[in-house]
C-alpha cells in the first residue's frame, strides 16, 4: 500500500521552480509519487497558489507554463476539496498561520500518513507526523527500511 502523503504548497514549489536547497528532495517525492510508490494529495485551493507563485503573480508570460504545470501534476496528484465550512474551522482554530490552518484542515479529509512541508514549525498544532522533505525520506528509512534517497536524478 502507498504511503500516502498530504504536501504543502511549498514542496511544489520547491519542484517545480527548481528552488534550491530543497528541490531534489521535493523532485523525488513527485518522482515517487508519479511511479505510485507514494499517493500524494494537495486542496484544490493549493492549486490556485501553485499557480500564482509559479507564475509569478498571474504574469501572462508564466502564465502558461505554469498551467502545464499544474496539468502534469493532476495526472499523479490528488485533489480534495475545501468548503465553506473548513475554511470556518481553520478561522476558528489557534494556528497562528491561516494558510498553514487550511492546509491542516485538508488534511484531515484524506487522513495522510504525513504531511511533507519546508516549514514544520508551523506545523506543531497539526495531528499528523510532520517532515520536511529530508525528514520524509529519514522516516521511511527507519520505518519501513527503504532508502528513497539513493535514487538521483
Amino acid at each position: 500500500m502507498a504511503c500516502k502523503l498530504f504536501l504543502d504548497t511549498n514542496v511544489f514549489v520547491d519542484a517545480l521552480a527548481n528552488r534550491p536547497p530543497y528541490a531534489q528532495n521535493a523532485k523525488l517525492i513527485l518522482a515517487l509519487g508519479m511511479l505510485g510508490e507514494f499517493d500524494l494529495w494537495f486542496s484544490a485551493t493549493q492549486a490556485t497558489d501553485v499557480y500564482y507563485i509559479l507564475s509569478e503573480g498571474g504574469k501572462a508570460s508564466r502564465a502558461e507554463w505554469a498551467k502545464e504545470q499544474l496539468v502534469k501534476l493532476r495526472g499523479f496528484v490528488n485533489a480534495c476539496s475545501f468548503t465553506e465550512e473548513d475554511v470556518d474551522q481553520a478561522l476558528a482554530s489557534t494556528w497562528s498561520d491561516f494558510e498553514d490552518a487550511c492546509i491542516n484542515q485538508a488534511a484531515h479529509k484524506v487522513k495522510p500518513d504525513a504531511v511533507v512541508t519546508g516549514n514544520v514549525k508551523d506545523f506543531a498544532l497539526s495531528d499528523f507526523p510532520v517532515f520536511d522533505c529530508e525528514g520524509l525520506f529519514e522516516w521511511l528509512r527507519e520505518k519501513n527500511g527503504v532508502s528513497y534517497c539513493e535514487m538521483a536524478f
